[in-house]
């Protein structure tokens, strides 16, 4: 997500990329709350990586636990989402941008990224998620169960999943 303008100049702010947010600043924080109170999307995947360690780092495929090996059930991550209109690098832009919200990790997470982990979210919830007060929201920011989840491939340099 990027602002849109400075409080200071009223001018537009440079784009700033961020990939996630916490979901313990999404309802405090000035850069989230409107986007968390106005602008929540669901964010579809069939795996995400995490990596652990360096030189030469392991990545880890997240994905749904499924009884066919080969399968990636689809999913939703839960997202928020901002319009910016602006210059960017030289040039004015009128672009959609979105961020995935994160949770502290369940047991299957925790061990290769100790401290975040997407929220998943159950089909049930989409629409509460969507559509629901923050209040309700907010509730639905949480570890997705770890028995509902499965390493789908890991290894050295694997930054793809071949079959999601």
């Amino acid at each position: 997500l990027m602002p849109q303008v400075s409080k200071k100049t009223g001018k537009p702010i440079m784009p700033k990329a961020v990939n996630n947010a916490r979901d313990d600043k999404v309802r405090h924080s000035g850069f989230w709350r409107a986007s968390f109170e106005e602008r929540r999307c669901l964010i579809p995947a069939t795996s995400f990586c995490e990596a652990k360690g360096r030189n030469p780092a392991t990545y880890y495929w997240f994905g749904m636990a499924s009884k066919e090996r080969e399968a990636r059930p689809p999913f939703a991550f839960a997202g928020m989402w901002r319009g910016f209109r602006g210059e960017y690098r030289g040039e004015m832009v009128d672009i959609e941008t979105h961020t995935m919200v994160t949770s502290t990790p369940n047991e299957l997470v925790r061990p290769v990224h100790p401290d975040r982990m997407p929220v998943i979210l159950e089909p049930e919830d989409y629409e509460t998620w969507l559509t629901g007060t923050p209040e309700e929201a907010a509730k639905l920011m949480r570890p997705y169960p770890a028995g509902k989840m499965r390493i789908v491939q890991k290894g050295e340099g694997v930054k793809e999943d071949p079959v999601g």
